[in-house]
């Protein structure tokens, strides 16, 4: 039903797994498909869906799309649309 306003709301979160993520010059290699040593906004939205389905995690489009722009507004320094191997860095829970 409806949670009133000013309620406290509790959450119970179980952790399911702890694992080490791949090193990030891996990771790169990983998206970069076309190997030309950047990454697109598409090569980085193809790894989350992969990731998600790996794990078995429900593949929401506008959920991706926000991940995507959120990695590009902090990785993509130079703002060219594209994540070069200098400015990569795994850092994001999502990935």
């Amino acid at each position: 039903g409806k949670i009133p306003p000013e309620s406290t709301l509790i959450f119970n979160i179980d952790l399911l797994e702890i694992r080490n993520g791949p090193r990030s010059h891996e990771s790169f290699q990983e998206m970069d498909l076309n190997d030309d040593w950047k990454l697109s906004k598409q090569e980085v939205k193809i790894y989350l869906k992969k990731e998600f389905e790996r794990h078995g995690a429900v593949v929401n489009d506008t959920q991706h799309d926000a991940l995507v722009e959120d990695i590009f507004d902090k990785e993509d320094e130079d703002s060219d649309g594209f994540i070069s191997a200098r400015e990569f860095t795994y850092k994001h829970d999502e990935l």
